[in-house]
């Protein structure tokens, strides 16, 4: 089948994006999380971190959903 190729790269490039969704959704939780406690508080370097983690991965995603398009294109 000639379009199989095309075929994957859509289907990859509809799970990335949905993944980059719900990164970016749970990233907005952490925010809001963080946004209630106070500057003291332990838990806020933890949730920090986490949202850096969760940030470049989004931006890792993003990139691959770059280049999955561009195939595609």
């Amino acid at each position: 089948m000639p379009n199989e190729p095309d075929d994957e790269r859509t289907e990859d490039l509809r799970a990335t994006t949905d993944a980059i969704r719900a990164d970016a959704e749970r990233l907005a939780e952490i925010e809001e999380e963080k946004a209630g406690l106070e500057v003291t508080d332990p838990d806020l370097d933890t949730l920090s971190a986490k949202a850096v983690d969760l940030a470049d991965d989004i931006g890792r995603k993003t990139r691959a959903e770059q280049g999955l398009s561009e195939e595609l294109a």
